[in-house]
């Protein structure tokens, strides 16, 4: 049976943010922005380990997207919006050239979830409901293996040794600087009345370094703090925007 709304199956929700998957919170956010509706519902806890790489999932008009760029596509076309409405073809080069900064910031966020994922272990907001037996589950079997698989992509992408905590720290901190001086004192990314597909891009990624723990913490948010504040300025406006349920998503 058709649906008249999408229906979103998406990783399971969390205290800090709604996500920790930047991909499902680009995904909700991006229909929020649109005004495109949708329902979501989680996924089971024994599919968060083997699948979560395919999340989220989009079921649009008995359709079933894998792929969310082009389940996006579809509901945009079908409720007549763009995912970059009023910018330029550079703009839209640009946007390009800024996603693959935001891809290599997840690398960084990659790596200080394959350092240490234990706060997601004990997020009362995904353990809340569970049973004993699934709370052990989680707890000593899915989030030490989330890690471990986390940790050996990041090793793959070459952040390993010694140095790579440091590494690590640096890259972040010229990439969070180098966003903050495109973003400048503007609302968006680009001159636009409403945010394009990297803002909530950029927003879904941002968020992360936000409100979640992090490799070198301290210093990291501290540097967001004192070079940074447009980002984080950014963060919380598109938060208030846009997530007005965020407490109740994340609390």
């Amino acid at each position: 049976m058709a649906r008249k709304v999408a229906l979103l199956t998406s990783l399971p929700r969390t205290i800090t943010v709604p996500y920790y998957a930047p991909s499902c919170l680009f995904l909700e956010t991006v229909l929020r922005s649109k005004s495109i509706p949708y329902q979501t519902i989680q996924c089971s806890l024994y599919n968060v380990l083997p699948r979560e790489h395919l999340f989220p999932l989009i079921e649009a008009d008995g359709y079933c997207f894998r792929n969310v760029m082009e389940g996006l596509d579809y509901l945009l076309a079908i409720y007549g919006k763009s995912i970059d409405s009023g910018l330029s073809p550079l703009e839209r080069a640009q946007a390009v050239a800024l996603s693959a900064l935001l891809d290599e910031l997840t690398w960084m966020l990659a790596f200080s979830r394959g350092h240490d994922f234990t706060w997601l272990r004990d997020d009362r907001k995904i353990i809340e409901d569970f049973s004993k037996i699934r709370l052990y589950f989680w707890r000593n079997w899915i989030v030490p293996q989330m890690q471990k698989r986390t940790r050996r992509r990041v090793r793959g992408y070459g952040l390993s040794g010694k140095s790579a905590g440091k590494e690590v720290t640096v890259r972040t901190e010229a990439m969070l600087e180098a966003l903050a001086s495109i973003l400048n004192s503007n609302k968006y990314f680009f001159n636009v009345n409403e945010p394009s597909w990297l803002d909530c891009k950029a927003f879904a990624v941002l968020a992360q370094f936000k409100y979640t723990p992090l490799h070198n913490e301290a210093r990291v948010k501290q540097f967001m703090r004192d070079r940074t504040p447009n980002l984080m300025t950014f963060v919380t406006r598109m938060k208030e925007d846009f997530w007005a349920d965020w407490s109740t998503n994340s609390d």
